[in-house]
């Protein structure tokens, strides 16, 4: 009887203390290393209020622009969007972390990414006008928005 109940207890099968302790550190390194690509992706990413004040500012910029392309009064219209009108901002006021700054040139009908100058007082000679805003800050770096204005 005791070799029939020695084989009994040996088939029950299980693991061991050690196979317990050498599974436990081998899934705590694999938990660490996978955890660190999380973390790490995690403190780098963009804070998303930062991107939305940024993406803000340019959209108030750039309706501002536009606004003052419909504007009938003498003096404004579509020629008064020249560069000298929309200066650089550093900081942007009452958001001190953010610059922002406004490119405008002429474009051909041809090519509308082609810089055929700045625009004079009288506006583009070809009608059109490539707008720029872009609003930078540290955090995220850059954010660019850009639009093609025309007098037709």
């Amino acid at each position: 009887m005791r070799n029939a109940e020695w084989r009994a207890i040996k088939s029950q099968g299980g693991f061991t203390l050690i196979e317990t302790l050498i599974t436990l550190v081998i899934l705590s390194i694999a938990a660490i290393g996978v955890l660190s690509v999380f973390t790490t992706g995690i403190r780098i990413s963009a804070n998303p209020v930062v991107v939305d004040q940024a993406v803000q500012l340019a959209q108030e910029k750039m309706d501002t622009i536009l606004g003052d392309s419909l504007n009938s009064n003498p003096g404004y219209g579509f020629a008064y969007i020249i560069p000298g009108n929309y200066g650089a901002e550093t900081p942007v006021t009452g958001f001190a972390g953010f610059n922002r700054s406004v490119n405008i040139y002429c474009v051909t009908v041809a090519d509308l990414t082609t810089n055929a100058g700045a625009p004079g007082v009288g506006g583009c000679a070809s009608g059109y006008t490539h707008v720029a805003v872009t609003v930078a800050n540290a955090a995220i770096g850059s954010v660019k928005l850009e639009t093609v204005i025309t007098n037709h």
